[in-house]
């Protein structure tokens, strides 16, 4: 038997993988963002938290190693937070979180910043491991979800979102951020 030459795909198929071949985002391009149904994640996004705690993150600082931001959600509330640790052997056993959160309370949706203090949680402690883990988040040594403060945590802000007074309260989450920065390099 004679060998059958093989087939070529026909032109529709070919059309289809040259459509997705240019729908395809060019290497190292950002991902694009979807636009979030959360309206605790679209006030946030209004207010620019991610990058307003993004610049306090890629900082250096002399005392503290910090992290993220990160986005953090649960089922009433979102928000954007850094975490940071003093730089010295046993600064890993007390994590701070700088965080943005928006919630629901009474039907309206609460923005506030906050600091909170987290223990260190984990059986044991490996500097190397840590190291590696602690870049990606806190939940695995911390056994903390990021949720808003407490009684227990110091809240630097609150107030009622409105898309209105959006930019005065981008405004006052610069300032907190501004104030942090300075107080870390002192």
């Amino acid at each position: 038997m004679a060998k059958q030459p093989p087939q070529q795909p026909d032109d529709s198929r070919y059309q289809a993988i040259l459509g997705r071949i240019a729908a395809r985002r060019s290497f190292g391009s950002a991902h694009p963002q979807e636009k979030s149904a959360r309206p605790q994640d679209q006030a946030l996004d209004l207010l620019n938290a991610f990058d307003t705690w993004s610049d306090l993150a890629l900082r250096e600082y002399d005392r503290i190693l910090c992290h993220g931001p990160k986005t953090v959600r649960g089922a009433a509330w979102s928000g954007v937070v850094i975490w940071y640790h003093n730089k010295a052997y046993h600064g890993y056993q007390h994590l701070r979180i700088l965080g943005v959160w928006a919630r629901y309370a009474k039907g309206d949706i609460v923005v506030c910043a906050g600091l909170r203090e987290l223990p260190y949680r984990a059986p044991v402690f490996d500097p190397g491991a840590f190291r590696h883990h602690i870049t990606g988040g806190f939940q695995l040594y911390y056994a903390d979800k990021g949720e808003p403060p407490n009684e227990g945590d110091q809240l630097l802000f609150q107030a009622i979102f409105t898309r209105g007074d959006r930019l005065q309260l981008r405004a006052t989450l610069r300032d907190i951020a501004d104030q942090w920065r300075r107080r870390q390099e002192r």
